[in-house]
C-alpha cells in the first residue's frame, strides 16, 4: 500500500512539474516575442481593402483622397492618393500627390514612392531601406530627368505616420491613454524625427459605405452605412498638429490638420461623382477662397517691405482641441502667443530659436561640384553677409521666373537650365549657401497681402547668430515680413500647403491695436 500510495504521488508530482514546465514555456513564447515578432504572426488579418474620403476645406470640399492596402508576396502595400483642384482661369486643374509604401509582414518600412503630377508637373522622392541602418535616397523633377541620390543614417526601425496606426493596432496598443513614440521620416524634409502619438478617446463613426444614383438629379445618395468603431490619436507628424481616428484595424475613419484640411470616409461615388458635378456647375469659385490655391508667382504677386508684422491667427476646427495649437508655428524670425497671434520680427530683433539641431535638416542631397564652383564663383572672399547679397543678387538676375508646371526643382538643372518656379529658386539658394558652409535650408509658407494669401518659398540663411530670411525669386534680402513660414522644404505649391492651410487666415493686426 506504501508503495503504490509512493507511486501515486510521484506520479501527481510528475504531472504537476510537467504542467508548470508546459505553463512557463507557453509564457515565454507569449511574453518574449519581440513586437514584430507579436504583429507579423496578427497581421494575418489584415486583409485588402480601400477607403475613399472627402477633402474638405471649412464647408467646401476641394478635392478627394483614397487609401488602399494589398498584399504583396514579402508583406503589403499601402497606397495614398490626394487629388486636389486647383483653380485655373474659369475651371480647376487636378494635381495629384501619391504615396506608395510597401513594408513587411511586421509593418517594418521597406520602400517608399511618393510622386505629384499634374499641370505639366512630375516630381518623384523614392526611398529604400538598406540592412536597418542606412535610407537610400532619390528625388528627380521631371520624367525623363535622372536621379539625384545619397543615403542618411536611420535609428534602426523607422515608419511614416500611414503605417503607424496599423502598428498600434497589430501590435495590441491602439487603446485610450497609450502614448507611443516612434522614428518617423518627414517627406516634407527628407528626415527622420521623433514623434509621440496619444490615443486620447474613443468613439462611433456612421459613415456611408455604398451608394445609388437618383434618376432624376443624376446625383449619389447613400443606402448603406457602416458603423465604425474608432480611436482618436494626436501627433504632430507632419509637421502640424493632427488628429486622427482610425478603426480598431489601423484604418483610417477622419482626420484634421490644426489650420488645414479635413478627411472624411465616405463612399467612393459621393466624394467623386457628386463633387465632379459641384465642380462642374460652380467652377472655380469656391476653390479660389482657399489659402495658399494660388503662389504668389504665377498671381503675379511681387512682396511688398515690411519692418514688422502682427497677424491674428483664425481658424474654426472641428476638432476643439486644436483651437490653441499654434506653437508649431514659432522658429526663426516667427513668435506665437497663447491667445493665437503671430509676429514676425525684423532684422535685428530677438531670434525665435537657437537650436541648430532642431532648426535645420539633416543631410540632405549633396551639393553638386557645378552648383560649388558657382558658389565661390559668385560669392567672392567678401564677409559672410555680403556673400548672401551677391548669390542673392545673381539668383534674382540670373535664374528666370518660370511659372509652367515643368519648371526645374534639383539645384543641378536649375542651374542648368537658368530657369524654375520659387521651389527651384529656393532650393538653389540654400545649395549655393551650404557650398560655403552657410546653415541654410529652404522653407515654404505664404505671403499674405492685400487680402490674399499666396504660396510661396524662401530661404533661411544663419548670419551672426541669428536667422535671415531671404527671398531669390523676387532678390529680397531680407525677404518681406509678409512672407509667414508654415514648413521646411521647398514646397510652396497647392498641393504643398493646402493640406496644412486651408482652413486658416492670418489677419494683419494694425500698429496701433498690438
Amino acid at each position: 500500500m506504501k508503495l503504490g500510495q509512493l507511486n501515486r504521488r510521484t506520479a501527481a508530482r510528475f504531472v504537476l512539474l510537467t504542467w508548470a514546465v508546459s505553463l512557463a514555456w507557453l509564457a515565454r513564447r507569449e511574453f518574449g516575442k519581440s513586437e514584430s515578432e507579436g504583429i507579423a504572426e496578427t497581421t494575418i488579418r489584415l486583409s485588402p481593402e480601400a477607403h475613399f474620403f472627402a477633402v474638405k476645406a471649412g464647408r467646401f470640399q476641394i478635392g478627394y483622397a483614397s487609401v488602399t492596402i494589398d498584399t504583396v508576396v514579402a508583406g503589403f502595400r499601402l497606397s495614398e492618393v490626394l487629388a486636389l483642384d486647383v483653380p485655373e482661369v474659369d475651371s480647376v486643374r487636378r494635381v495629384t500627390r501619391r504615396t506608395d509604401l510597401h513594408f513587411s509582414r511586421s509593418l517594418r518600412l521597406q520602400s517608399f514612392q511618393r510622386t505629384i503630377t499634374g499641370g505639366g508637373l512630375f516630381e518623384q522622392f523614392l526611398g529604400r531601406v538598406e540592412g536597418d541602418t542606412v535610407l537610400a535616397l532619390a528625388k528627380r523633377d521631371g520624367r525623363d530627368q535622372p536621379p539625384l541620390e545619397w543615403s542618411i543614417p536611420i535609428p534602426g526601425n523607422i515608419v511614416l505616420p500611414e503605417v503607424l496606426p496599423y502598428r498600434l493596432a497589430f501590435g495590441k496598443r491602439l487603446e485610450v491613454g497609450r502614448v507611443v513614440e516612434a522614428n518617423v521620416f518627414d517627406l516634407s524634409i527628407g528626415a527622420v524625427t521623433r514623434v509621440s502619438f496619444a490615443a486620447t478617446a474613443e468613439s462611433t463613426f456612421v459613415v456611408a459605405d455604398s451608394a445609388v444614383e437618383q434618376r432624376a438629379t443624376h446625383r449619389w445618395v447613400a443606402i448603406r452605412y457602416d458603423t465604425v468603431r474608432a480611436f482618436r490619436i494626436e501627433h504632430q507628424a507632419t509637421g502640424t498638429p493632427v488628429v486622427t481616428w482610425v478603426d480598431e484595424h489601423g484604418g483610417l475613419v477622419h482626420s484634421e490638420a490644426a489650420l488645414g484640411v479635413r478627411l472624411e470616409r465616405s463612399a467612393f461615388e459621393l466624394v467623386s461623382f457628386n463633387y465632379r458635378q459641384a465642380v462642374t456647375a460652380q467652377g472655380s469659385a469656391n476653390h479660389r477662397q482657399i489659402p495658399a490655391m494660388t503662389t504668389a508667382l504665377a498671381a503675379g504677386v511681387v512682396p511688398g517691405p515690411g519692418e514688422s508684422a502682427d497677424y491674428r491667427i483664425v481658424s474654426a476646427p472641428i476638432e476643439r482641441f486644436l483651437l490653441p495649437r499654434t506653437s508649431w508655428l514659432t522658429g526663426g524670425r516667427q513668435t506665437t502667443t497663447a491667445d493665437g497671434k503671430l509676429r514676425i520680427r525684423g532684422p535685428g530683433g530677438p531670434i525665435a530659436d537657437t537650436t541648430k539641431s532642431d532648426y535645420l535638416a539633416p543631410a540632405g542631397p549633396p551639393v553638386e561640384p557645378a552648383v560649388v564652383a558657382v558658389a565661390r564663383a559668385v560669392a567672392g572672399s567678401e564677409s559672410r553677409t555680403d556673400q548672401v547679397r551677391r548669390l542673392t543678387r545673381w539668383m534674382s538676375t540670373t535664374i528666370r521666373r518660370d511659372t509652367s508646371g515643368d519648371a526645374p526643382i534639383l539645384p543641378g538643372r536649375v542651374l542648368a537650365t537658368r530657369r524654375a518656379g520659387a521651389e527651384g529658386h529656393a532650393e538653389l539658394m540654400a545649395a549655393l549657401c551650404r557650398a560655403l558652409d552657410l546653415p541654410a535650408r529652404a522653407v515654404s509658407g505664404v505671403l499674405v497681402q492685400a487680402g490674399r494669401m499666396y504660396g510661396h518659398a524662401w530661404v533661411e540663411v544663419e548670419l551672426g547668430g541669428e536667422w535671415l530670411a531671404i527671398d531669390p525669386t523676387f532678390g529680397q534680402i531680407p525677404a518681406s515680413n509678409r512672407l509667414i513660414r508654415v514648413m521646411v522644404g521647398a514646397a510652396g505649391r497647392p498641393i504643398d500647403l493646402v493640406p496644412l492651410l486651408a482652413a486658416a487666415s492670418f489677419e494683419p493686426i494694425p500698429s496701433n491695436r498690438q
